[in-house]
């Protein structure tokens, strides 16, 4: 005899089978030993929503659902996922088109090197901007998945349509006649490709090298063989002034309507673009400047500024950032980016110049002391000063300049290297490096980045890091209430090395007198 719970368990089976709209029931004979599945099943029945066993649903996931996964894969996986099926494509389409890196190469310039005729540079050449124009011509509900753009038009004439992309085999290709490839200026391309971008977000305008970036915006319109005679000239020309459409049509252009970033390696920015009420940040290349108007020209919608430099450049580099940072007055955050050579920096191309041979970082990355100290007088807005450095870093062995920022009462937020301010790179404490002699007294967060834990060789000497952080008081700064220590590879990451900074004296005095203290990896 069943058990009075499996009695009741079938007839509440058979209540949810039955169809209340139609004041009817499935004539499905609800017995004790029904299983989940076939009870799943005829729900399914009555409810196309409900899942049914054995079957695969996804199909039934939100769009928005599978973007999230789509988010989560590498470029690969986001190609075979967009060749899964229909219902695939349209979510990995969406993160696949959301960052597109047209950028060209230093390739384009070596069969004209190699070869003794000039006008080998007249013909045509590959295009990755062609070859993007075209397929978004071809579907265009993927313009407007575009959000962020990494491009430089050149001065060349480029092959369009692309005929090795457009699913020919390369048998028909060697029969097609030659007038099947229209050649035109990349410039123009350029132009089309912007007017489609309706939903553009983020502008990075360089090359991947430094030569094509110094042929296209330092030295525009000028013949390749005649830059070396010449190279320092400055040609005072906007990187938007070389496409073949007035500025002030440009900016009228729908992907300018959003726009929030522009990211300039070299080269000069119109103010007209600097001006466009929807952008709020600039990332700028040393070797980049701004065209003003007048001295009494503003830009009060620009309110972080990036300043990206590499190793060993000459500090009058800094005199372009200091005075159009005095046409920014809104300034909120000011970030010094710092790369290696060797390294490169995934938007900025790598410099063809040595700095005499120079290669490690001070303790402030690139940007001496002094010139941070200078920036920060003419930047009286900025309220988070952040520091950021190629990964690995490689600090100076030598280096014992402090940054020194206590003149900067506006300063709320200050990321730095551990070394920066802790001590030098062999963890001695220098002389005058305590917090009270080096931050502004009304910080409130400070973020360490790049900790470094005492290595199996220094015995059970503590963390440098850990006892300057004990000399955090409230007595010396009011408003704190928050630091982060930033672990990434190779700094930080020891085993154990989180748990005993988050279980040590100077972390627990810490949250005694109200700071939040937190350890955390990237």
């Amino acid at each position: 005899m069943p058990s009075p719970q499996i009695v009741c368990s079938a007839s509440l089976t058979a209540m949810a089978l039955s169809n209340p709209a139609s004041g009817t029931a499935l004539s499905v004979a609800s017995t004790p030993d029904a299983d989940l599945s076939s009870a799943l099943g005829m729900l399914a029945m009555q409810d196309p929503s409900i899942p049914t066993p054995g079957k695969c649903h996804i199909d039934r996931c939100a769009v928005e659902t599978l973007i999230q996964v789509a988010e989560s894969l590498e470029y690969k996986g986001l190609c075979s996922l967009a060749r899964a099926s229909k219902r695939y494509t349209e979510a990995a389409q969406d993160v696949l088109y959301r960052f597109v890196d047209l950028r060209p190469g230093g390739e384009d310039w070596e069969d004209w090197e190699d070869s003794d005729n000039e006008s080998t540079f007249d013909q045509p050449t590959k295009s990755a901007l062609a070859v993007f124009l075209w397929t978004i011509k071809q579907k265009p509900h993927l313009a407007p998945k575009v959000q962020d753009l990494w491009f430089l038009p050149r001065s060349i004439s480029v092959e369009y349509p692309q005929l090795m992309y457009s699913g020919v085999s390369p048998v028909a290709l060697l029969s097609r006649p030659r007038s099947d490839v229209v050649e035109v200026d990349e410039k123009k391309l350029a132009c089309d490709l912007l007017a489609r971008l309706t939903e553009l977000r983020s502008l990075t305008i360089t090359a991947l090298d430094d030569y094509t970036c110094k042929t296209e915006l330092e030295h525009p319109g000028r013949p390749v063989h005649e830059i070396n005679k010449d190279i320092n000239k400055d040609i005072n020309k906007d990187i938007f002034g070389r496409l073949p459409v007035p500025i002030h049509k440009l900016v009228e252009l729908p992907c300018f309507s959003k726009l929030t970033s522009i990211c300039l390696s070299h080269g000069h920015l119109d103010w007209a673009v600097v001006t466009l009420p929807t952008l709020h940040t600039l990332c700028i290349g040393i070797k980049a400047k701004l065209l003003r108007p007048s001295n009494a020209a503003r830009a009060p919608n620009i309110t972080s500024l990036t300043l990206e430099m590499e190793p060993g450049a000459p500090n009058n580099d800094f005199v372009g950032a200091i005075f159009f940072l005095h046409h920014l007055p809104n300034i909120h955050t000011l970030t010094f980016g710092s790369y290696l050579r060797d390294v490169g920096h995934p938007k900025f191309p790598q410099s063809t110049v040595d700095h005499l041979g120079c290669s490690a970082f001070g303790n402030t990355g690139c940007f001496s002391p002094e010139a941070v100290q200078m920036l920060l007088i003419y930047g009286r807005s900025v309220e988070k000063l952040t520091f950021t450095y190629t990964d690995p870093v490689h600090f100076a062995d030598t280096s014992t300049t402090r940054l020194d920022v206590r003149e900067s009462e506006q300063l709320r937020r200050i990321q730095i290297a551990e070394c920066g301010l802790v001590d030098s790179h062999d963890f001695q404490r220098l002389e005058g490096s305590s917090p009270s002699q080096l931050l502004p007294r009304r910080i409130r967060t400070l973020v360490i980045t790049h900790p470094r834990s005492p290595g199996p060789d220094d015995g059970d000497r503590k963390s440098k890091l850990t006892s300057w952080l004990g000399e955090l008081t409230k007595t010396d700064f009011p408003d704190l209430e928050r630091v982060e220590v930033v672990c990434s590879v190779g700094y930080g990451d020891g085993v154990g090395f989180k748990q005993r900074l988050e279980q040590s004296a100077e972390v627990r005095f810490l949250e005694t007198i109200g700071v939040a203290v937190v350890v955390r990896k990237e």
